[in-house]
């Protein structure tokens, strides 16, 4: 932690993010310590705002006390103005005794209540589900995924999720064109301009398939690193290996998963193979290397991996041994 955020968010100039990266930071051993030599030092001050006459209170009370003012602030607060109301009222001692160091107890609790914890659905691997998310938009997240979103959205105010893993998301649009971005691993964003897209996103690489309607992904930090997707359109990024592409591809099969369906148009086994490892949570091994960039095209249902296993080995003339999570192809 930066003295730097430290002394921005004590000045109410960081932005919800920061805020979140501070008071998780206040929540930590170093944190605590760093707000009691923060009351400590203030108190040592000639100028601490005490009435004449009235003894200097004790560190540790008073830190104790703060905390649990905290605690037992009311449970709905909904604007800056309610918030600055209660402080008046709960806190104007403890306000005086410590000065901008309430900043941190005020804000603390202020930004629970402004700013919930996000939600998190998250899948287990062969997983799926459909979740509505508060703008009444459908995610279908795949298996070995994880989505994180605000409870609700204000009306006017961007609509943000955060992916990783696959998902197949069916935007609504709102009366006042909020947008709504889709924040993925490597610095990846999605801004909406339409309706059904699916999305690969894990940490080496991630993957974009426009069904309907319009995106615009942000691929950098220059208006030149933005690119538009048409229904369509794929694009794929793999960060680690330094692999970037855009190429036409019929949108359904990329999102067949979400029917119950697997369907491959000139697939390589190795992309299979990736695949399986990552939503399954299985492991793979090929004993003859040349079949990792067997191309192979068909459709098997999903079911559950057993199901898929006999179907790679039926229609692909494919032999497959497993072992728990071990797999071995030839």
């Amino acid at each position: 932690m930066t003295e730097q955020l430290l002394q921005q968010f004590f000045a109410n100039q960081t932005t919800p993010d920061e805020s979140r990266r501070v008071l998780a930071w206040f929540d930590t051993d170093a944190g605590q310590a760093y707000l009691t030599h923060r009351i400590s030092t203030q108190l040592e001050q000639d100028h601490w705002h005490a009435t004449p006459g009235s003894p200097r209170p004790d560190v540790d009370r008073l830190w104790a006390t703060i905390r649990q003012s905290v605690q037992d602030a009311p449970v709905s607060t909904s604007s800056s103005s309610a918030r600055s109301r209660w402080l008046g009222q709960s806190l104007r001692w403890a306000a005086a005794c410590v000065g901008t160091l309430l900043l941190v107890t005020g804000g603390y609790w202020g930004y629970k209540q402004l700013y919930p914890a996000d939600l998190v659905q998250q899948t287990a691997f062969g997983q799926t589900t459909t979740l509505t998310l508060p703008d009444g938009s459908l995610v279908t997240l795949n298996g070995n995924s994880r989505l994180r979103y605000a409870p609700q959205w204000a009306s006017g105010q961007s609509r943000e999720v955060w992916l990783d893993g696959e998902g197949f998301f069916r935007v609504t649009h709102q009366p006042q064109h909020e947008r709504f971005v889709v924040h993925l691993p490597n610095k990846l964003n999605i801004e909406v301009l339409g309706t059904q897209f699916d999305v690969l996103a894990r940490q080496s690489r991630a993957r974009v398939v426009l069904n309907n309607g319009k995106i615009r992904l942000d691929v950098g930090n220059k208006k030149n690193d933005r690119l538009v997707m048409q229904p369509g359109d794929l694009f794929y990024a793999d960060v680690k290996s330094k692999v970037f592409y855009r190429k036409r591809v019929d949108p359904t099969v990329q999102s067949a998963w979400q029917e119950g369906k697997l369907r491959f148009e000139g697939t390589t086994l190795r992309e299979v193979a990736q695949m399986l490892e990552e939503t399954y949570g299985v492991q793979i091994t090929f004993t003859d290397p040349a079949l990792l960039e067997q191309a192979i095209s068909g459709t098997i249902p999903n079911k559950d991996l057993e199901t898929i296993l006999t179907g790679l080995s039926t229609l692909f003339d494919l032999h497959i041994t497993r072992q728990a999570n071990q797999l071995t192809i030839n």
